[in-house]
């Protein structure tokens, strides 16, 4: 019988490490694929920080040529390496992929140093796999292009499946947010939005998880709570295990993330909102972004215009007052974020590789 050859992937990303966005998805993918695929993977610190000069990237080439020399396909994780991974995919005569996830899929497109660069990536590379169909369209708008495609992320849902816990709400309304403390997060609503419902619920407790990095954005939000009477209500946390944030969001009666697209800065997609489903929440967020992709308005989840902080707090107020429909949502947004996971997600990709191998 003849024996199956696995492919061989060559995966280049930033880190596998949890702590960040670009990690956290790295490391999933990485884990799934791995299971049907032989894969390598450099990151750094072998690689400089993908935020660096475009020249610094370049000068880790020959480390990258060397290490995927016997792969058939390379597969760059993480927009800003896509330059690099055209330049060797091109010397070892080998066909590559680009994740394109959210601002650093288009932003570069609107600079002289990075727009040309991006555009030479995208339009050598044998296939863009846009997160999202918001990401995908302003990619298009930009650079014209036929070898674009949607695939989702996924979600771990059985990671978010703690039994015992199922059911186990807290007795006052909770709500919960989980995403860095940066302004294209839409903090800036939520926290107005919420400030209006503790009106109607006093012992209201909202938390909001996520870095918080961004000292000068984290002490605004820090003041706008406190203007909106949220300071014994609202608790940032940083730096949490999987197990306590699990519990939050068993805790929780809904998630809520409302982003804003500040010019090319824009939420690719929005991976807790499958993990929020995953825990059976119902989901509220913003239009006119990723978040479309996962959030089915009235079926898992509601959808309000960016920067509305009044439509924001009649979504949580509808979903607060109406508990039965609140639940209704939150276990379509289980069944369907039980489909969306990363063995889904890793499936097209390998499809998607057969096709150009």
């Amino acid at each position: 019988m003849k024996e199956i050859k696995m492919i061989k992937v060559g995966i280049i990303t930033s880190s596998l490490a949890e702590t960040s966005g670009w990690g956290r998805y790295s490391f999933e993918v990485v884990k799934a694929l791995k299971k049907s695929a032989e894969v390598k993977v450099i990151s750094r610190p072998i690689l400089p920080s993908p935020l660096s000069h475009p020249l610094r990237k370049i000068w880790s080439l020959p480390k990258v040529i060397k290490y995927f020399r016997d792969c058939d396909i390379i597969h760059c994780l993480v927009e800003p390496y896509a330059f690099m991974t055209a330049l060797a995919a091109k010397f070892l005569g080998k066909p590559f992929i680009i994740n394109a996830v959210g601002t650093y899929a288009v932003e570069p497109l609107n600079t002289l140093a990075g727009g040309w660069s991006l555009k030479y990536a995208y339009k050598k590379a044998a296939k863009i796999l846009c997160i999202s169909r918001f990401t995908e369209q302003a990619i298009l708008k930009r650079v014209h292009l036929k070898n674009t495609a949607v695939v989702n992320l996924g979600v771990d849902f059985d990671k978010f499946q703690r039994p015992s816990d199922i059911g186990r709400r807290s007795p006052e309304k909770t709500i919960i947010s989980v995403g860095a403390l940066k302004e294209r997060k839409g903090y800036h609503v939520s926290i107005p939005a919420v400030g209006l419902v503790k009106k109607k619920y006093p012992d209201l407790r909202y938390y909001i998880v996520g870095n918080q990095s961004g000292k000068s954005y984290f002490a605004e939000l820090k003041k706008s709570a406190k203007k909106c009477n949220l300071n014994n209500s609202v608790s940032f946390l940083e730096n949490i295990s999987d197990k306590t944030l699990i519990s939050l969001y068993r805790r929780a009666d809904l998630f809520l993330l409302t982003p804003v697209n500040i010019e090319n800065n824009f939420e690719g997609f929005g991976l807790v909102y499958l993990e929020a489903g995953a825990c059976g929440l119902p989901v509220i967020g913003a239009s006119s972004c990723g978040a479309e992709d996962i959030i089915e308005p009235n079926h898992n989840g509601l959808l309000v215009p960016q920067n509305d902080v009044k439509k924001t707090a009649e979504a949580l107020l509808y979903l607060l007052d109406n508990p039965g429909i609140a639940q209704n949502m939150g276990e379509r947004g289980r069944e369907k974020a039980k489909k969306m996971s990363w063995e889904n997600t890793v499936n097209q990709y390998l499809e998607i590789y057969k096709s150009i191998i």
